[in-house]
């Protein structure tokens, strides 16, 4: 537990300012100052890539052996991002040293890892790492991602499913030290809007539209339900590169005219939307370039607000959605989609009952004081591990004694 524990001292290593999609990283910020940590946000890159490009060229000309040394650490199998990362980690560590920090810490495990790992080392302080998605999924240097990952005292992965795409790309999660600390969601969890059914069923996704989302799917499972008879209309909220091909889809389906790509929103007019939405789709899958979600926002959004939930059992899903808490079927497949959406159609109070049951597991388990508990109780047994073996002499002597 944290309490009692106040004085702490955390510098957070970020490539730049979270963004929208990144807020998980400031709710838990701010938990892990609530709970008596002293925190300090260090960017890496705060000037963008040209001012980037001109620190790497003042690193090499002016700290060359510094620098050097920091790229043999990384290992050379990816020469670029070493030499980025050793730049970033060398024009921080004075102010980063200046802070005294007890722990060194970062979200992604790519180039911040990279960065605070090296910082890590340049203060002399313990480095810890959350791994989530794309960060290493997309990673085409599997032993640079190890090596890595190999400099970090301690390992947090977003879900369990995390560890196991980590061990499928190679690494040995059994030699790292590793522990769940879920993405946060700290949005408001409001009483549900009463929905009075008025004929039209409401699907809402809330998406960038890339591959994995899966919208692809929604659109064809739309065609199903409205040949079988049912009045729908599927909103579809976000840009992205798919768009048009969606479009088209959907006009190739028939159905144009129930599903509406609103494009690119502000936040609240999508929450609003989804609000009043009878369902919430989310039909991620694996893109063919090997990424995927972690545990989408929009469904912690649904949950939030208690909109009957259906999505895929694919990645860190299921450890938020279960057959308990909303529909899960399998990616890819419009027909399972259609027939989960038709499920919550016809008995709104099971409906009812999952949307209460992952409202109950979202306000338990994914809020930021609960992942805070989790950092600091890791970092304080970094930063005193003499203490921690006190502590359990002490233990060892009472039972001794009894």
């Amino acid at each position: 537990m944290t309490e009692g524990r106040p004085g702490l001292r955390v510098a957070y290593i970020l490539l730049r300012p979270p963004s929208y999609s990144e807020t998980f990283i400031s709710a838990e910020i701010r938990a892990v100052r609530s709970a008596g940590a002293t925190v300090e946000v260090f960017v890496a890159r705060p000037g963008g890539r040209r001012a980037e490009l001109a620190r790497v060229v003042r690193t090499v000309f002016r700290h060359p052996v510094r620098l050097f040394a920091q790229v043999r650490t990384l290992g050379a199998t990816d020469l670029r991002r070493a030499v980025l990362a050793g730049s970033h980690a060398i024009a921080l560590a004075e102010q980063v040293g200046s802070f005294a920090p007890d722990v060194v810490h970062a979200h992604f495990v790519n180039l911040p890892t990279s960065v605070a790992a090296l910082v890590a080392k340049e203060v002399g302080r313990p480095a810890t790492a959350i791994a989530h998605a794309a960060d290493f999924l997309l990673d085409r240097n599997p032993v640079g991602l190890a090596r890595r990952l190999g400099l970090l005292r301690h390992l947090f992965v977003i879900s369990a499913a995390t560890v196991r795409q980590l061990e499928a790309r190679g690494v040995a999660m059994a030699t790292i030290p590793h522990s769940i600390v879920r993405a946060a969601y700290d949005g408001e969890l409001p009483d549900p809007a009463p929905r009075a059914p008025d004929g039209t069923v409401r699907l809402v996704t809330v998406a960038r539209l890339v591959e994995k989302k899966g919208v692809g799917t929604g659109v064809d499972a739309v065609a199903r339900l409205v040949a079988a008879g049912l009045d729908v209309q599927y909103d579809v909220y976000g840009d992205g590169p798919l768009r048009s091909s969606l479009e088209r889809r959907a006009e190739e389906n028939g159905v144009s005219a129930a599903v509406t790509f609103h494009g690119a929103v502000p936040h609240a007019v999508a929450t609003e939307a989804l609000a009043g939405a009878d369902v919430a789709v989310l039909p991620c899958t694996r893109g063919a370039d090997g990424d995927l979600d972690g545990i989408p926002v929009f469904l912690m959004e649904a949950a939030s607000r208690q909109v009957p939930v259906v999505t895929t059992a694919v990645s860190g899903i299921p450890e938020l959605v279960d057959d308990d808490g909303g529909w899960l079927v399998a990616p890819d497949d419009p027909a399972a989609l259609a027939d989960a959406v038709a499920r919550v159609v016809r008995d709104r109070a099971e409906a009812r009952r999952r949307a209460g049951t992952l409202a109950t597991r979202l306000r338990t388990e994914f809020r930021p004081e609960r992942q805070a508990e989790r950092l600091l109780d890791t970092w304080h047994r970094l930063a005193d591990p003499a203490g921690d073996r006190r502590r359990a002499a002490d233990a060892s002597a009472t039972e001794a004694r009894r």
